[in-house]
């Protein structure tokens, strides 16, 4: 019933799938997308996000797919609601059968960070390469193994070992 894109929107995830990676494994980070997104940084699971979030449904009278349909016509197509943690969540319609509640984090929420694609991507693989020494020369290994263009200098590094350090924080 849920759609809910954990490798681009909850970062304990992430760190769950950087840590089942073997330094020299193939990598899909395809479902990281190719823009900026949000991703959650709190401390609730996902079964706690997914029980909360059908409690919050049924608390609306939401029970089957035409009641969630109303729903989001009632809101102009998405509608936000807040976890116990206070982080607040988007709903969405969902494009997969049988997953047509789409949740993922709002913007500027509690427990929630914007983060480009590329620079996700970045740290995950240089997690997954087990670098620890950054130059150019690793980050651009790195994302040359992920199809994304070289740096030019490390000035344009900060985002990327902000992401490691979001990563090693867990």
């Amino acid at each position: 019933m849920i759609l809910f894109n954990t490798l681009k929107h909850h970062l304990p995830s992430i760190i769950d799938f950087i840590a089942n990676h073997a330094v020299d494994s193939e990598v899909n980070l395809s479902k990281l997308g190719d823009s900026l997104m949000d991703l959650y940084t709190g401390r609730l699971s996902l079964d706690a996000i997914f029980e909360e979030t059908l409690c919050f449904l049924k608390e609306q009278g939401i029970t089957s797919e035409e009641d969630y349909r109303v729903f989001l016509e009632k809101h102009q197509g998405y509608a936000t609601f807040q976890l116990s943690d206070t982080s607040k969540w988007v709903f969405l319609w969902g494009n997969e059968p049988e997953r047509y509640v789409h949740i993922h984090p709002a913007r500027y929420s509690p427990f929630t960070i914007r983060i480009k694609s590329a620079t996700l991507k970045t740290a995950v693989m240089l997690k997954i390469q087990k670098v620890e020494q950054f130059d150019t020369d690793s980050i651009n290994t790195a994302r040359k193994s992920i199809g994304l263009s070289p740096i030019k200098s490390m000035e344009k590094a900060t985002n990327i070992i902000e992401a490691m350090t979001l990563l090693e924080s867990t």
